[in-house]
């Protein structure tokens, strides 16, 4: 039985995202993905704040009341 993980590489976030592990990088150093970096070492993300990132400002269709 395999469980599911919830801390993902670069590569992982970049496979998962389907980003580039460079842009992964830069988002990370701009700040604008939550990444952990324990010892001071590899960077990790978690599952759950890579899918915030990419769902974030969504847009309505126009039956859900959206702009024309």
């Amino acid at each position: 039985m395999e469980t599911q993980k919830t801390a993902l590489t670069v590569d992982e976030a970049a496979k998962f995202t389907g980003l580039s592990r460079n842009y992964i990088y830069k988002l990370a150093h701009q700040k604008r993905i939550s990444y952990f970096k324990p010892n001071g070492g590899r960077l990790f993300f978690k599952k759950d704040d890579l899918e915030k990132f990419l769902f974030r400002n969504r847009q309505p269709a126009e039956f859900e009341g959206g702009t024309k």
